[in-house]
Order: C-alpha cells, then sequence, then structure tokens
C-alpha cells in the first residue's frame, strides 16, 4: 500500500513538469521498398491513437518522396519541436536527384496543422509569404516550398506576421517568456528579440485594466486576453475578477524599460504600477 502511494504521489508531482517538455522523436531505421530510410518516430505522447496517425503519416510521406526519386535514401530534419507541436524536413536522395516534403504534425489532433490555424486575415498572411505550395514551420519562422517536392528555399520570421497572430495560440509555436507582477524592478534577459506574455490580476468589469507604455516603438503591445476562473466559468457573473494575459513583442535587440499601471482609460491615477528591464541580445 506504501508502495502503491509513493507512486501515485510521484505521478502526481510528474506530470505538471511533462506538460511544457518538447515531443520526444525517435529515429527509426527502415526499408521502404528498395530505399533505406532513416525516418522519425514520434513517442510518449498523450494520446497514443493520434501518436499512431501522425507515425503513418511520415511513412506516407516517406513512401512517395522515395518514389519520386526512384529509390535511394531518405533522411529527416526536426524544423520546430513543441510540446504539441512537431515540424519535420523530409529529404529523398538518390544520386544527384533530391525531393523534399514538409510535415508540420499536431499531437492534439493527429493531424498535420497549417497557418490558418495559427493566423487570421488570409489574405495578408498570403500576400507576406507570396506563392507557396506549402509552409514548413520552424523555431523562428516559416520555410516556404515554391513547388511540390521542392526545397524549402525561401524564409519568413514569424514577427513579419505578428500582427495576425491568433494570440492565444502563439505559446504553442513560439517561445515566450512569462512574467507576473513579481517582475518589478528586475531585468529580463531574452536570447533574441521575441514574446513574452505578463500574467496579471485584473478585474475588466470595473474599468481597470493593464496598461503597456516602454521607452523605445521596438517594444509593442500586439494583444491580450482575459481568464476567468475555473471555478467561475459555469456561472454568469458581474465583477468576477481573474487573469489578464498581455503579450509584448520585442522587435529587435536592445535595453528597453516597461511600465506597467491598472488603470481605467480615462483617469490618469492608477491604483498599480511597476516597471521592469527587458534586455534582448
Amino acid at each position: 500500500m506504501k508502495t502503491l502511494l509513493t507512486t501515485i504521489l510521484l505521478l502526481m508531482l510528474s506530470l505538471p513538469a511533462f506538460a511544457d517538455q518538447q515531443t520526444t522523436v525517435l529515429q527509426e531505421q527502415a526499408t521502404l521498398g528498395k530505399a533505406s530510410v532513416t525516418l522519425p518516430y514520434i513517442d510518449g505522447s498523450n494520446d497514443a491513437a493520434y501518436e499512431k496517425q501522425l507515425n503513418s503519416l511520415i511513412r506516407e510521406a516517406a513512401t512517395k518522396l522515395s518514389k519520386e526519386v526512384g529509390g535511394g535514401s531518405v533522411s529527416y530534419e526536426v524544423k520546430l519541436n513543441r510540446p504539441s507541436l512537431v515540424s519535420l524536413l523530409l529529404t529523398a536522395s538518390n544520386g544527384g536527384k533530391q525531393a523534399y516534403a514538409g510535415l508540420n504534425l499536431d499531437l492534439t489532433t493527429g493531424k498535420e496543422f497549417t497557418v490558418t490555424d495559427f493566423f487570421v486575415d488570409k489574405e495578408q498572411v498570403q500576400q507576406a509569404l507570396s506563392d507557396y505550395d506549402k509552409v514548413l514551420f520552424a523555431e523562428d519562422g516559416f520555410y516556404l516550398q515554391q513547388q511540390k517536392y521542392g526545397a524549402y528555399n525561401s524564409f519568413v520570421p514569424y514577427n513579419k506576421l505578428l500582427d495576425h497572430m491568433r494570440i492565444g495560440e502563439a505559446g504553442r509555436i513560439m517561445q515566450v517568456a512569462r512574467l507576473t507582477a513579481a517582475a518589478s524592478g528586475k531585468t529580463l534577459v531574452l536570447d533574441k528579440p521575441g514574446l513574452l506574455a505578463l500574467k496579471l490580476a485584473s478585474n475588466p468589469s470595473t474599468g481597470y485594466s493593464w496598461q503597456m507604455s516602454a521607452n523605445s516603438t521596438a517594444v509593442v503591445r500586439v494583444g491580450s486576453t482575459f481568464i476567468i476562473p475555473r471555478e467561475e466559468e459555469e456561472r454568469v457573473a458581474t465583477g468576477v475578477a481573474g487573469t489578464e494575459i498581455l503579450f509584448l513583442n520585442v522587435q529587435q535587440p536592445g535595453t528597453y524599460k516597461v511600465q506597467m499601471e491598472y488603470k481605467r482609460p480615462w483617469e490618469r491615477i492608477s491604483l498599480d504600477k511597476f516597471t521592469f528591464t527587458i534586455i534582448a541580445r
């Protein structure tokens, strides 16, 4: 009994730690027809059925690539690895002939994800990405394939389309630094420019909200969302306090001072305020 309780306790303690971990991508040696291939294999996800579907998609794409070059070998690169998303570049080679296929895999659906799953305003997004046959998501942006089986030669950074991102989904693709009011008087050091999310107590029904100002236009607010406490979700209540999440985009390297004020937009006096520093390298 003691052993069982210990096991349950360890599982309870370890599950939250797993939530933010990258997806496990194993390497598998296989033969497809006459081709010797090195395939990625997704393992350890929360849904075995979806995992099986995605591994089948990988094998099907590798089979088609191998046929396109008449056999040869198939290899891969992991371009994006997040807790629920993986993007892979498969390359088939035979002599001087090569063919490429990109796979954007969503472990929460068992299917491929696309640009429209994470970005709105399809016309503007299409214009920014120019003409393409397929988009491959990567750590910092998109790689574009101009024609089927062609190389992914063009690159567009996510920052170019941040205004069109479904901001609530940003953390699934991009690395997002998460802060609270405890950041007051402290410094956030970023290895590169990017997104940060400020999680702050708020009650919009009172007219108060968090306002951001910075000493540079290189730091911009790109969106926000409000989360009601779970115990309040099933009842309609006015005046329920919750958490306001503000997304800021640091657009270029530099040192910046950011001030946050909790106030009504039409009033000068704030109920709360704090400042912090960002150093983006």
